[in-house]
């Protein structure tokens, strides 16, 4: 029970650090936009709040739920100690980390139109979801739903990519959203 406490406490002190150090950053570009009251950091500073309140909640839910829980009989608490590094999900934790790096190294060269899908897809399927049908339709949804508010509502320019095949098809795509 401790050891679950603890990497409770440990899970909400690094969203906590990641929370406050992107908060700061956003000092670097709070320049005022005309038009606009509250300048160039007010979504950002929301999102980052947003953030660090989920991650608060999450955390004080998670600790409630610790507390609820009963002790492990002995049957449990055998099993838990047989329990290898290897039953472990540390490969998922570390590819949910991974993959968006991944995924930010691609999306310069290969462009938002075409990268984000596949980065989508695989997410999901890395989350849990096995059915295809269930994984290409939330991915449509979810895809749709961004290029409708980039492309078209706010006319965004998303990155299109430099790489030859994708540079062309990225902007033949954007073409037909438009």
């Amino acid at each position: 029970m401790w050891q679950e406490k603890r990497r409770l406490w440990l899970e909400v002190c690094v969203w906590l650090a990641i929370g406050i150090s992107a908060y700061a950053i956003t000092f670097q570009f709070d320049d005022p936009i005309q038009g606009y009251r509250w300048g160039a950091t007010a979504w950002p500073r929301a999102i980052i709040m947003g953030l660090l309140a989920i991650a608060i909640l999450q955390f004080v839910v998670a600790m409630r739920k610790t507390a609820v829980t009963k002790r492990p009989n002995a049957g449990e608490a055998a099993q838990a100690q047989r329990q290898t590094p290897e039953d472990k999900p540390v490969l998922k934790v570390a590819l949910s980390f991974v993959l968006p790096l991944f995924y930010l190294l691609l999306l310069p060269r290969t462009g938002f139109y075409l990268t984000t899908p596949v980065f989508l897809l695989a997410y999901l399927f890395l989350l849990g979801e096995r059915r295809w049908t269930r994984l290409i339709q939330v991915t449509a949804i979810i895809y749709a739903i961004m290029i409708i508010v980039f492309t078209t509502i706010f006319y965004v320019p998303l990155p299109v990519g430099y790489w030859p095949l994708f540079y062309d098809t990225n902007n033949w795509l954007l073409q037909v959203y438009r």
